[in-house]
């Protein structure tokens, strides 16, 4: 079985129904909008954004199998450092988030907040005039440590 090709004229559109997918918590559908949208403009960067963000999406479901590497390898093809250094924050805002369901991960979900408010305040430097998303971001991730008391993982001494 073959893929049917969207016609470029209809990328407007079609990204509409994929950020709509996206907001009706369906990333699956948004991803595979996305596919079609760079089998005929692998270069979208409007679907490049909602692509990644459906695939950090996927990182709450308990049952995701969502590859990091996929991610992190989307994000690199963002033209802008702005861009790029924003959603890597997202991607390790969420990876974090994903991380405190699981009791046994909460030191490795604080690691994740540091580098996310990292990249945010690396984006905040770089945000265009009026843009205030980064701060936004970083003020999340810093009342979401301060909730949950996380803490960097403590090293244990060596027993004597």
């Amino acid at each position: 079985m073959k893929y049917h090709i969207i016609d470029k004229d209809s990328i407007e559109s079609v990204l509409e129904r994929a950020e709509q997918y996206r907001s009706l918590l369906q990333p699956e559908m948004a991803i595979s909008i996305c596919l079609d949208i760079f089998a005929v403009d692998e270069d979208n960067q409007d679907a490049l954004v909602i692509y990644i963000l459906a695939l950090t999406d996927q990182l709450a479901q308990a049952e995701s199998k969502t590859h990091h590497k996929k991610i992190t390898d989307s994000i690199k093809k963002l033209k802008s450092d702005f861009h790029r250094h924003y959603y890597t924050g997202v991607f390790l805002e969420r990876r974090a988030r994903s991380l405190l369901k699981h009791s046994m991960s909460r030191s490795f979900a604080y690691e994740a907040f540091m580098e996310a408010i990292a990249e945010f305040e690396i984006a905040e430097k770089m945000a265009p005039a009026h843009c205030a998303d980064p701060i936004l971001r970083y003020n999340s991730c810093i009342r979401t440590i301060k909730k949950e008391h996380l803490q960097p993982r403590q090293e244990f001494d060596e027993l004597y």
